[in-house]
């Protein structure tokens, strides 16, 4: 009885351990931030001038080819993104993502959200022939500084970060 009992509890415990599916995407995961939701309502109000300059000459590089020169650019005023050895890492997934997804054609900013009065979480869209990418930026204002970026993650999982209604 004992034995039947063990077996019955092996087996229930099996059946209901939870499992570690994750859908397969073609990008290496970059895991620099927590992934967040699309929001339903999103705020699509610009970023401070001196972020969205920095953001648009990222996109107009990528968009010309320049992924290298652009990114070290972003990330110029943050030692631990600009460090030499995670650069080529990133480089690396950003142009693995335009051989997958294709040039990119466009980009648009889809949310900027105020953490506080000196951080701001930004994400903007990327479109390619095959899907759109979403990219998620942060930045920091140090007080009597400029910004600067504090880190940034892109994905292609748009279609299942969407808030259901």
């Amino acid at each position: 009885m004992k034995l039947f009992l063990f077996i019955l509890l092996a087996t229930l415990t099996a059946w209901s351990a939870p499992t570690s599916k994750t859908t397969p995407t073609n990008l290496p995961k970059v895991t620099t931030l927590i992934p967040q939701l699309l929001p339903r309502n999103p705020n699509a109000k610009p970023p401070p001038s001196p972020v969205q300059k920095q953001l648009e000459a990222f996109f107009l590089g990528v968009q010309g080819g320049k992924i290298d020169e652009c990114f070290k650019t972003l990330v110029a005023s943050n030692p631990t993104l600009s460090d030499p050895a995670a650069v080529p890492e990133f480089v690396g997934n950003i142009q693995k993502g335009i051989e997958v997804f294709g040039p990119l054609q466009g980009y648009e900013l889809y949310d900027l959200r105020s953490v506080g009065t000196r951080t701001l979480y930004i994400t903007y869209l990327s479109y390619h022939p095959r899907k759109p990418l979403r990219w998620q930026f942060v930045f920091y204002s140090p007080v009597g500084a400029d910004w600067k970026l504090l880190n940034l993650r892109f994905d292609d999982t748009v279609e299942q970060s969407l808030i259901p209604d």
